[in-house]
């Protein structure tokens, strides 16, 4: 039976619909969803088993396919973390190095998978690395870029990104979540400034959002968001009034929120009616070791200028080469751990083209194009204990004056928000479809908030955000 499928792939209508602008690999009678990124270097979709290799490709053609061409000198790397295979129809050689779909990987995963790559690439010249994801174009293409930044193919993310879209796809369109671009951004900036990654912990004050969606249109409504450090929620917010006539939105956390590494902010909308789902906007990731834009210590009138860099936590999507944003290669201060044991406050801009989920609405029908979320932070030392080193800001925190940000106050009525759900479609990345509505019983985790006890310094003020 495993052979009747296998050998279906010839005429398959199925499998060029399920690739869609995927590139296929249709030589010597083979028609798979795989593509050679450079001579030692395959990106490919999932090696499937029984039906589903139907449309996917069939594990047995793959294996054919490799034994063929790189008979014992091929390597698979898997990075689904939903699933995996036997991995005897590969001689054992599989390395797993797995992250969830529509997500960029741990940053720390990154540099062991590029060190294996190589590696292997480099015990002979023979040697080739399988790359495969689900649908192998989003995952895949940020790892495969990774390595071409680590090996020095290329001195940029940009420049890595534009080539695998067009060699992986026909419409040049490989990586397209925002966030996962940021990340092959953040290990280019490892790789050009000669950084080793450390954690750096980061204490979030307070949140922005201007404009807001067009939907509230001058009307009132009720905005939530919710915060993640990895998979684990560490903070909820409550149901947030957006009062009407409000044209942007902000929120100061009466306690701060300490986050470390990869961090994803998830934004929603509250529905009128009690009987539907909250309705998810948008949401990003970011790692707190590349958040190194200082607030100015001087202000006048309780306005500052930011820094240009302001908006630097790019997703080296397509849209970042607007005006309204800076050059995907200038030079950046050093990294976060270098600027000592003094507390700095710090901001996060990030705008629309750059946030998963609004992306996608490119007439500008739901987001205006000028959207922007900020998000203010402090830093904690990194030699102190955290408890200790917030302890003398506790008795302080009734003397920190109201923030120049804060127009908006939660309703009294509000009720906790409800966990989420995921909804991701079958196919990778960028194939997803429409907005996602989740919704669901209370996140039990929702307890454990990592709030440090009134733990903003007396020291953190809020300057007015520019545009």
């Amino acid at each position: 039976m495993a052979n009747t499928i296998s050998n279906m792939k010839i005429n398959n209508p199925l499998k060029g619909l399920v690739s869609k602008k995927r590139k296929r690999y249709k030589e010597d009678g083979f028609n798979l969803d795989l593509t050679y990124i450079q001579g030692n270097l395959i990106a490919m979709g999932f090696p499937a088993e029984r039906l589903e290799g139907v449309y996917r490709n069939h594990i047995d053609d793959v294996a054919k396919f490799l034994e063929s061409k790189h008979e014992g000198h091929y390597k698979i790397y898997n990075l689904c973390s939903e699933r995996s295979y036997d991995t005897n129809k590969f001689k054992q050689r599989v390395a797993h190095y797995p992250f969830d779909d529509h997500n960029p990987p741990k940053i720390e995963v990154i540099k062991p998978f590029c060190d294996d790559v190589e590696k292997w690439l480099s015990e002979d010249p023979r040697n080739v690395a399988a790359v495969h994801c689900k649908a192998g174009k989003g995952r895949t293409g940020v790892m495969v870029c990774c390595y071409m930044l680590h090996s020095r193919l290329f001195s940029s993310a940009c420049d890595a990104l534009n080539f695998y879209g067009q060699k992986r796809t026909t419409d040049r369109k490989g990586v397209t979540i925002p966030s996962q671009r940021r990340y092959v951004g953040y290990y280019s900036d490892l790789i050009q400034e000669n950084l080793d990654y450390t954690p750096v912990t980061l204490l979030i004050r307070e949140i922005r959002l201007e404009p807001l969606p067009a939907f509230f249109n001058g009307c009132q409504g009720n905005l939530m968001f919710a915060i993640y450090e990895g998979s684990i929620k560490v903070y909820s917010s409550e149901v947030l009034e957006v009062k009407k006539g409000s044209t942007d939105f902000s929120f100061r956390l009466d306690k701060c929120v300490k986050v470390c590494g990869d961090v994803k902010l998830e934004f929603f909308k509250e529905p009128k009616m009690m009987s539907m789902r909250k309705e998810k906007l948008f949401h990003f990731w970011f790692n707190t070791f590349f958040v190194r834009d200082e607030v100015p210590d001087h202000f006048e009138n309780g306005n500052c200028e930011l820094p240009e860099r302001a908006s630097r936590a790019l997703s080296y999507d397509e849209h970042s080469n607007s005006t309204q944003q800076p050059p995907l290669n200038k030079p950046r201060a050093g990294s976060l751990v270098t600027l000592g044991n003094v507390s700095k406050s710090l901001i996060l801009r990030i705008g629309k083209w750059d946030l998963d989920g609004a992306h996608k609405d490119k007439a500008n029908k739901l987001f205006s194009p000028d959207l922007k979320v900020s998000i203010l932070l402090h830093r904690v030392p990194c030699t102190e204990d955290v408890s200790a080193s917030t302890e003398p800001w506790i008795n302080n925190q009734q003397h920190l004056p109201p923030s120049p940000l804060q127009n908006r106050t939660p309703s009294e009525s509000s009720e906790p928000e409800s966990s989420e759900g995921s909804t991701a479609d079958d196919e990778d990345e960028e194939e997803e479809e429409g907005w996602e509505s989740v919704g669901g019983p209370e996140d039990a985790r929702v307890g454990r908030y990592r709030l440090l006890s009134d733990s903003c310094p007396p020291d953190f003020r809020h300057p007015e955000l520019q545009s």
